[in-house]
């Protein structure tokens, strides 16, 4: 399994490749969007030639939203997606993956409302991609979660005809303060898995995101407000571990945390970084150090 980070988003990762890698990170997931040009393309991929990180494409990024507020039409992302490829083999760059949008259950109203053409778009970009020379994997955009309503939005779209080839892509955010509470619907988080592989059916799947933040937040509880609590920054450390272990023992095929640093503000989605706004570092960094050298601890009940 790839132990994968969400960073860059878009720009060159530049001193933070050291971190990365040093953190023992294999994967890092990158965006590349519409109107790119072949400039900027190539100096993002070119941070991943002869590197021990594989790059994870993501192609379009974001809402799925073009530059002018519509949608990326599927044709767009086909033509953007070999553009990364042929842009990539001319830098060098042959083993990396390629994932199609993102989370188009929630993003662009159009694929939200359509998967029938979001399939469309995965297809159009595979067969492309596939004629330019690529030959690595090819992840369908990640739904934003496995709750049973997002589940359901992925079973649709991957009755349209998904090359056999194509990982299933997803992401999983908890329900809850705890990782090991499954989302409503489910009496475990192993039968949330089950119904992804039911979905996915012979297809691999991946984990493009998951993540748990230090935000303040609110618990419902017999329908009243408890006060607000925060999970602490070591329990957020168990919290990932304790996800990527569950994604290896299933055989994922990447687990992508989100993300690198957080932001200004105090909104829960700022607050998913294993980097402090000043730079510092969160104790998830040196957990998932411990991880991927094989010495993690999970029996910890947080």
């Amino acid at each position: 399994m790839f132990v994968g980070l969400n960073a860059g988003f878009g720009r060159p990762l530049g001193a933070d490749r050291a971190f990365i890698e040093a953190t023992g990170f294999t994967l890092v997931r990158q965006e590349f969007r519409v109107g790119f040009s072949d400039r900027a393309i190539a100096a993002l991929v070119h941070e991943f030639v002869g590197r021990p990180l594989t790059l994870l494409a993501l192609i379009g990024g974001g809402t799925n939203r073009s530059a002018r507020g519509g949608r990326i039409e599927p044709h767009e992302f086909a033509e953007l997606a070999a553009r990364v490829v042929r842009v990539a083999s001319d830098a060098g760059l042959i083993a990396f993956a390629i994932e199609i949008g993102n989370e188009p259950d929630i993003g662009h109203h159009d694929y939200a409302t359509r998967p029938q053409d979001f399939a469309v778009a995965v297809s159009q970009s595979h067969a492309a991609v596939r004629q330019a020379g690529h030959t690595g994997l090819v992840v369908s955009g990640g739904v934003s979660n496995l709750s049973r309503e997002r589940l359901d939005y992925l079973a649709r779209m991957t009755t349209h005809g998904l090359p056999p080839d194509v990982v299933i892509g997803f992401h999983r955010y908890p329900h809850g303060m705890s990782p090991r509470v499954p989302h409503p619907g489910f009496k475990d988080r192993d039968e949330e898995w089950r119904r992804l592989l039911e979905i996915a059916g012979t297809r691999r799947v991946a984990c493009t995101e998951f993540g748990h933040h230090t935000a303040r937040r609110r618990q419902a509880r017999f329908g009243w407000l408890r006060p607000q609590r925060r999970v602490a920054e070591a329990d957020v450390a168990d919290h990932i571990v304790y996800d990527y272990q569950f994604f290896l023992e299933r055989a994922a095929v990447v687990a992508a945390v989100y993300q690198i640093n957080d932001g200004p503000t105090d909104r829960a989605i700022d607050r998913y970084g294993i980097r402090r706004g000043d730079g510092t570092l969160k104790p998830a960094v040196s957990a998932i150090t411990t991880f991927v050298a094989g010495g993690s601890d999970f029996t910890r009940q947080r």
